[in-house]
């Protein structure tokens, strides 16, 4: 029991079960009030165990980690290294994140304290505010100059904001001046460079705030921007080609940078120049400044509204221009017509239809039918923007889609990255026997994969209520899933006798769970929760027969689950009439073995057959491409029974026609209300959820034959009239419209031509077109209160199609199945491989072109020595020049002799830079065969291994090489090395918060000593089967990452041994020995690393870890793919020393460890993570009102509510389990098939086989998006390519007329050649030339592309494009004076 829970309680408050008054609407009870009561989130958490645990676990945390700093110190302190200590500081909160990622910045000045106060009273906003000006007035008093004072406060205020572990605190602002307006008075300048990105919106944004803040503390004056300033601005974004999810207006950059009191300035970043305000004072260069339009247009007018809020809480003057943006959009909302017509239709949303690339299939249009139906839950390895779908879905699509693939979505988010999910439905498939079925299971999918000639539904997306709050987008309705069915029931079993009752009606389907779930006064409401929590899983996974089902609808006033509940939204009114005539002809007969492979999950007791309602039906018409366009009904062939649907209502064609067209009325009619059958002869046989159909459709069955209750036909008669006089009166209006809108085009085209004829400017001529316009009165419908009838008369029957008419005349309850699909395509494909430079190298060490193509050091070594740019350092001891970190220089003896193998190996200093370069390097002559031969030595390596490629040169400010023993080594085991010197391995980030030891091959007793004591319920953990909630540091890696590890961590045992003389560390022999080791995870676009602990291995390419500690790398899980390396191999090779010194060169680089998993510290995103085990019924009532997720927080159980306690990283549920976490396809079919015209092919097969997508639309999309964009680049990059020598590598621009290469022959062999003295003839490289772009680059997609255009169809415009683009490229490569002509052409 929690402490501070009362003793006695009500369950009602618990879980906002509250009285509602109930409205009879023909048959159907609805409840019209919301809860108002709030749900405790800690209800069924048990804190105490949990927090001992977590005690625990970070103590074991802290111990291992302890010991790696120390062996890493021992091991530094060596001095052989760049520095003599380890070079990632840990921190444990933000506070001493931040004072260690700004240690170059800060001088030891101390902030962590501060910022610990701060956060304890403010939130992390203010607290960036309010830090950035105590360390600016701080540095100032203790004598700094105003520039360094203002840089260092800034820099700590976006370091707070960003969580310090972006990069964008060191490198998203360059440096800040203080620079003269024209008055002569100093004010500030912000120069933001690209790697403010990263930041975000709303970091930039205040970033601007926070320097303002800065300057009035310090009281310098405000920016007053000179007119070239502001033309300059506007003139770049004019200019801009890059992406920006908002561009302002003229008008708007105007009003921000004349009064934004600092001036946000920038680098130059784009090859672009202005020409018209190139030169203006305060901005350095002609070329255009990314940062400056990144921090307007992305900062302060999409975070607009953030900014109003510090601004007005805080009362900064000077800041009241922002709330203009801050209401942009708003202004209709508060001041809408309360009587004016809204519609109940969610929008759909083809945002994600737009860039579709080839080979990555779409799998459904926007809420098209046959998409993946929506459901509402977080499955166990899914949250934190991951979706779930059964793993049979991701088969039946070909593949294309497997763990960690990116889906690109119709909503919630933009992504999603897959995952499995069992308990949600798979596919139902079409086959070519006619047989129709849901395939829920993988292996069951596997047997008839082949066989499967359509896939009429994707099967179920679980989608959690977090996400659409994250997304800020209104819940949509909820299908009435078993998930919903048991939420009503548990509220429903109120006493023992309902209880018995229920098992009286459900005999056979298993024990109950004890206890009643919907009992009104407990004594103990934490294990009230869990009776409420096991009799939801036990309902939310029955499925019941017909009799059962309808006997709980009626008791408990239940509506009707799956298999149940046909989907009568599909089934379009025009087809009712003629199904209701053949529905009498059916004929109820007992089960029967059938000689099938693979059976609907579930049949019933008996069948219903339709004789003669498959003749003449063919599967080699699913085959065919669905016509462009659907031919009039009198032209359609009847399949099976000689009936037709009605004529069209609202549209020219008949809708679901095609399905008419491919399989008849009768078995068209099943499909689409998702009725199983299959074919005997000529008959269709419906096996499960006939008996809710005809239910639904006024029929029942006595004695073995169909009864009628209710004539439904006459209903749907008088409504289908209804429907046909609604759309003669929305059609009248709308042609009223059209010709409305043509009259005020041509006003407003003839008032707009004066208006330029007078020389009015753009602006104001828009304004005169715009009010001519106006001035042609609108009088509005004819009958406006009839228009409104229709518009709401339409509008029902978008929204609930026939179910209106079956409430009517049912007596049960019916809710629609399937209200909402998502549309979905494929994103980027799932990875899990090395992170490797490119090209690959083995140890940082330049070897300039000395090592040929492959840049082998044994290639370099044959040349004795070699000239390459390195830094100057002078040896502390024998005070000769070395570039490396010990003095390489070997010992003499008495005779002078070097003896091989012994060096002077005095620690070196760098010399004093001379100037500002940003590498400080010299060319000099290196003697690499016998430096590599002392190393062999040291190291006790007979010989090199095979392959030891080196880079070409140091991209680090001093260009120090690492130890070339390391390098060595690590190309031994065949490690490839990042720039930062550490070993890493990516994957796409996938969540998860419960495992089994069984599914991450581990033994359980492995996992005991690892702190997983206890499973989910609290019970001991002595099983590999039983289920375990993750800690929120651990880390599962995927399968194909263990042997890379394995000898990663034999790596850096070698090189203790052998480079520094220690003891082993891991002394790992296989993947088991490397379960419980300590690992850094690192995000690409951060600076900070996250402290974890591998627990086991995934057979996917996922890297599984808890939401949050994923949303703790600044990530969510989206298709995003984040690096891991072994913690020790960070600290023994990791150095600041080696980074590139180029801009975003501290990007993706390990500069602090965060220890300790915050979950007030991170992304807010994580904090909307589901954290409930089920959603009680008031979440799906609410649902079919479409309310903000915000309007019902208090009633749902998510991370944010959880804060305070240990139930903020413990305790977690979820709704929806699965067998396996890496159950899936191996691989997503976009990497394993070879060729772009496989994956193309691919890609359209698959699309001509779903409905919920049309393959010409595919087709067009891909040759629009992808193919012709392609070419275009490609014909463009050619015309403006150089030429390369494929000797050396030197690149022209012209082709020399020599027509070889003329560059100067590098230095190679020995003697004075050696040391860079050329040749006096024939010194000249020599070398062939050749196109950097090849002809077959330009014409790759060609052939592809008229393939499609000839298969598929697209339409004229985009043919024509092609064609014309075809032969351009002819044109190109083909001279046409010279063409080789015959007879043939003459004729």
């Amino acid at each position: 029991m929690n402490v501070g829970l009362a003793k006695r309680i009500r369950v009602s408050r618990l879980h906002h079960k509250v009285s509602t008054t109930t409205q009879k609407q023909g048959s159907k009870f609805m409840s019209n009030e919301t809860s108002t009561n709030h749900l405790n989130p800690l209800i069924g958490v048990d804190v105490p165990r949990l927090e001992k645990e977590m005690e625990r676990y970070q103590q074991i945390l802290d111990d291992h980690a302890d010991h790696a700093y120390r062996v890493a110190e021992e091991a530094r302190q060596l001095g052989l290294d760049p520095k003599p200590f380890v070079e990632i500081p840990r921190a444990n909160d933000l506070a001493s994140r931040t004072e260690k990622l700004l240690i170059e910045h800060l001088d030891s000045y101390p902030v962590a304290d501060d910022i610990r106060a701060l956060l304890a009273e403010h939130d992390r906003e203010t607290t960036s505010i309010m830090m950035a000006q105590r360390v600016a007035k701080g540095f100032r008093e203790k004598g700094y100059d105003m520039v360094k004072s203002i840089d260092v406060g800034l820099r700590v205020g976006l370091a707070i904001l960003t969580e310090a572990v972006l990069v964008a605190p060191l490198e998203g602002i360059s440096e800040v001046r203080l620079l003269n307006n024209v008055d002569g008075s100093p004010f500030v300048s912000i120069h933001f460079a690209g790697p403010i990105r990263a930041a975000g919106g709303t970091a930039q944004a205040l970033a601007v705030l926070i320097a303002d803040m800065i300057r009035r503390e310090l009281n310098v004056g405000p920016y007053i921007p000179s007119d070239g300033e502001v033309e300059r601005v506007k003139e770049e974004f004019g200019l801009y080609r890059g992406n920006l999810q908002y561009r302002p207006s003229p008008a708007e950059i105007d009003e921000i940078v004349r009064a934004c009191p600092v001036m946000i300035n920038g680098e130059s970043t784009e090859s672009i120049e202005c020409a018209g305000y190139g030169r203006v004072r305060n901005i350095d260069e002609a070329r255009i400044r990314g940062g400056v339009l990144l921090v307007i247009g992305e900062g302060m007018c999409l975070k607009a509204p953030k900014i109003q809020k510090h601004t007005e809480r805080l009362k900064v003057p000077g800041w009241d221009f922002i709330s203009k943006f801050a209401s942009k959009g708003k202004e209709d909302k508060g001041g809408s017509d309360k009587d004016a017509f809204k519609s109940r239709r969610v929008a759909p949303i083809d945002k994600f239809m737009k860039d579709i690339i080839a080979g990555r299939p779409i799998f459904g249009g926007p809420q098209q039918p046959g998409g993946f139906r929506l459901r509402y839950g977080r499955g166990r390895p899914s949250g934190l923007a991951a979706a779930s779908l059964n793993p049979a879905s991701m088969l039946v699509l070909d593949d294309f889609i497997t763990i960690g693939t990116q889906m690109k979505i119709e909503r919630p988010g933009k992504a999603c990255a897959v995952t499995p999910s069992n308990d949600s439905e798979g596919p139902w498939v079409v086959l070519s026997s006619g047989q129709f079925l849901r395939i829920d299971e993988s292996e069951h999918l596997r047997k008839i994969h082949g066989d499967i000639r359509s896939i009429w539904d994707n099967g179920e997306i679980v989608i959690g209520y977090g996400e659409f709050m994250e997304n800020n987008k209104n819940l949509v309705p909820a299908g009435y899933t078993t998930d919903w069915w048991a939420s009503d029931l548990i509220d429903a079993l109120e006493t023992e006798e309902d209880v018995n009752a229920f098992s009286e009606i459900c005999k056979g389907l298993g024990q109950v769970p004890d206890g009643i779930p919907g009992a009104v006064d407990v004594q103990d409401g934490f294990a009230q929760f869990h009776v409420r929590r096991r009799w939801h899983r036990y309902l939310s996974k029955l499925t019941l027969s017909w009799d059962q089902a309808s006997s709980v609808a009626e008791r408990w006033r239940t509506a009707l689950a799956p298999p149940h509940n046909p989907w009568f939204l599909d089934l379009p009114i025009e087809w009712v009439p003629a199904l209701l005539d053949v529905l009498p002809n059916g004929i109820i007969e007992a089960q029967t073995d059938i000689d099938v492979e693979v059976n609907h999950p579930y049949q019933e007791d008996s069948w219903m057959r339709f004789k003669g309602a498959a003749k003449g039906w063919r599967a080699s018409t699913m085959d065919k491409l669905q016509p462009e366009t659907i031919p009039p009904l009198g032209h359609m062939e009847t399949i099976g029974l000689d009936v037709k649907p009605e004529e069209p209502i609202f549209d020219d064609k008949l809708p679901e026609g095609w399905t008419f067209m491919q399989h008849g009325l009768l078995k068209g009619a099943l499909l689409l209300l998702g009725v199983s059958h299959h074919h005997d002869g000529d008959d269709v046989v419906a096996t499960c959820g006939w008996q809710a159909m005809i239910h639904g459709l006024g029929y029942s069955v006595k004695d073995g034959r169909l009864h009628q209750n209710v004539d439904l036909k006459s209903l749907v008669e008088q409504r289908i009239v209804e429907l046909r006089n609604c759309n003669t009166v929305l059609r009248n209006e709308s042609t009223r419209l059209g010709e409305l809108k043509k009259q005020r085009a041509v006003v407003r085209i003839a008032a707009e031509t004066e208006a330029r004829q007078q020389g009015l400017g753009i602006a104001e001529t828009d304004q005169v077109g715009q009010r001519a316009a106006d001035s042609v009165e609108d009088t509005g419908p004819g009958n406006a209160a009839l228009y409104k009838t229709s518009l709401r008369i339409h509008d029902d029957h978008v929204v609930d199609g026939i179910l209106p008419l079956i409430r009517e005349i049912s007596s049960l309850r019916w809710e629609h199945a399937a209200p909402q699909r998502v549309g979905c395509r494929m994103g980027r494909p799932e990875k899990s491989a090395p992170r490797e430079m490119s090209p690959r190298s083995h140890m940082l060490f330049p070897i300039a072109l000395e090592g040929g193509n492959q840049r082998l050091i044994s290639n370099a070594a044959g040349k004795g020595s070699i000239r390459v740019q390195m830094g100057k350092r002078i040896c502390s001891k024998c005070g000769k020049d070395s570039p490396f970190i010990q003095c390489h220089h070997r010992v003499v003896d008495d005779a002078g002799i070097p003896k091989v193998g012994e060096t002077c190996g005095g620690r070196t200093d760098m010399k004093e830079a001379t100037g500002n370069s940003r590498r400080r390097g010299e060319m000099q002559s290196v003697p690499l065969e016998s430096i590599i031969e002392d190393a062999q030595l040291r190291i006790g390596m007979d010989r090199l291994p095979s392959q030891v490629k080196c880079v070409k040169e140091l991209k680090s400010q001093n260009q120090t090489p690492e130890p070339i023993e390391k390098g060595l080594i690590r190309a031994k085991y065949d490690l490839p090395v990042f720039r930062d010197g550490t070993v890493r391995f990516d994957m796409s980030d996938v969540p998860v918060t419960h495992f089994t030891p069984k599914e991450i091959d581990v033994d359980w007793k492995r996992l005991h000593a690892l702190g997983y004591t206890h499973d989910w319920e609290g019970k001991p953990l002595e099983s590999d089967e039983q289920m375990l909630e993750l800690f929120p540091q651990d880390f599962i890696v995927a399968e194909n990452a263990a042997d890379y590890f394995l000898r990663t961590a034999q790596f850096v045992d070698e090189v203790l041994v052998k480079f520094y003389g220690l003891q082993p560390y891991y002394n790992a022999t296989s993947k088991d020995d490397l379960v419980g080791q300590l690992i850094c995870a690192l995000a690409p676009h951060t600076s900070g690393g996250v402290l974890s602990r591998i627990i086991g291995w995934a057979d996917c390419s996922g890297g599984y870890a808890h939401p949050l500690f994923h949303a703790a790398k600044r990530r969510n899980c989206d298709g995003d793919e984040d690096a891991i390396m072994l913690l020790m191999d960070g600290l023994l090779n990791f150095s600041r020393e080696i980074l590139p010194a180029n801009r975003g060169g501290q990007m993706d680089a390990p500069l602090v460890l965060t220890t300790r998993l915050n979950p007030t510290e991170i992304d807010k995103e994580a904090l909307n993570v589901d954290a409930a085990w089920f959603y009680e019924r008031q979440f799906y009532e609410a649902t079919l009102h479409q309310p903000h997720p915000k309007d019902i927080a208090d009633t749902m159980d998510f991370v944010e509510r959880r804060l305070g306690s240990v139930a903020a990283v413990r305790g977690y549920g979820f709704t929806h389990d699965c067998n396996r976490i890496d159950e899936g396809p191996e691989l997503s079919a976009y990497k394993t098939l070879a060729t772009m015209i496989d994956k193309m092919n691919g890609q359209l097969n698959l699309c001509q086989r779903l409905r919920a997508i049309d393959a010409r639309t595919v087709a067009s999309s891909v040759i629009r998006s992808h193919f012709l964009p392609d070419l275009r680049g490609n014909l463009n990059a050619y015309g403006r390519q150089k030429v390369r020598c494929l000797k050396c590598g030197h690149s022209y621009r012209r082709m020399p007329l020599a027509g070889h290469c003329i560059q100067a022959q590098k230095a190679g062999g020995r003697g004075l050649s050696a040391h860079g003295v050329a040749r006096s003839e024939g010194g000249l490289c020599n070398g062939r030339l050749a196109l950097t772009v090849s002809e077959g680059a330009v014409r790759k997609y060609i052939e592809v592309t008229k393939h499609v255009m000839d298969t598929y169809g697209v339409d004229t415009y985009t043919r024509q494009n092609m064609e014309w683009l075809a032969g351009s490229v002819e044109s190109l490569f083909n001279n046409d004076r010279a063409r080789q002509m015959s007879l043939t052409d003459f004729l």
